[in-house]
């Protein structure tokens, strides 16, 4: 046989193999979620938080996997739309919603449970304790473009501006009085709170409206055999309590 052309046929076939394939290694790009902390935390040349910890636990626990992108900061419909498209393997602690159903698969059990709340500007006396007394109230709320709960709050019949995906300039607007109250989970929005020195500022309302699971998502274009990879390794890290671990040392407020 002729050597170049066998050569040639090698390189091309090496080419078609996705990186780390040889290595018996599977990278799988992912999308880091902005303006999100502690899920994950922009340093700059590098994330921390939450889902780095669980990216980094999953990686521990089966070698066969690796995770890239992880520091490339995205809002949620570009982490969908990389979903969709299978340019994002995977997409870390988000909630369940039609849209990712139809574009992703839910791997391993619920990584954790969150709590929704509300903040208020600082001099805003309301009460609120419950879904129900929000849709007495009425107010228009801000959420974070793309939020699983923002289409939630309108089937509730309210009015919902998530046009913005920072969340600091979120708690900005109910400071300026545009819309009374922020919609958020609990960790998150007392993280920014706290790191942002707003606390003079804003006032985190006390009452906890709805609590709900959180789950790690995997695009519908992965391979099932890395599919099965990724949701055994949850699994056993939800078994050995590394996720329970990682979720109290950020919500602890490290």
């Amino acid at each position: 046989m002729n050597i170049p052309r066998l050569l040639l046929l090698i390189t091309v076939t090496l080419a078609s193999w996705p990186a780390g394939a040889w290595a018996g290694v599977v990278n799988l790009p992912v999308l880091a979620q902005e303006s999100l902390p502690p899920k994950w935390i922009n340093r700059g040349e590098h994330s921390e938080g939450v889902c780095p910890d669980i990216l980094q636990a999953i990686e521990k626990v089966e070698p066969r996997l690796h995770f890239t992108g992880q520091h490339e900061f995205r809002s949620i419909p570009v982490i969908e739309q990389g979903l969709e498209s299978g340019n994002v393997a995977c997409a870390c602690a988000l909630l369940d919603t039609a849209r990712r159903r139809a574009v992703a698969t839910i791997a391993g059990k619920p990584l954790y449970q969150v709590r929704h709340r509300v903040a208020a500007a600082a001099g805003d006396p309301v009460k609120v304790d419950s879904l129900d007394d929000l849709v007495k109230l009425k107010p228009l709320i801000n959420t974070s473009r793309g939020a699983g709960y923002s289409d939630q709050l309108r089937a509730l019949g309210l009015k919902v501006d998530d046009s913005s995906s920072d969340n600091v300039v979120n708690l900005k607007k109910i400071i300026a009085g545009h819309g009374r109250l922020f919609y958020m989970n609990e960790l998150s929005l007392n993280w920014i709170v706290r790191e942002n020195g707003m606390r003079d500022q804003v006032r985190v309302v006390p009452g906890v409206l709805k609590e709900e699971p959180i789950y790690f998502w995997v695009s519908k274009k992965v391979p099932p055999a890395t599919y099965h990879l990724l949701d055994q390794a949850l699994l056993k890290l939800k078994a050995n309590g590394e996720l329970n671990r990682i979720y109290e040392h950020w919500s602890n407020g490290r």
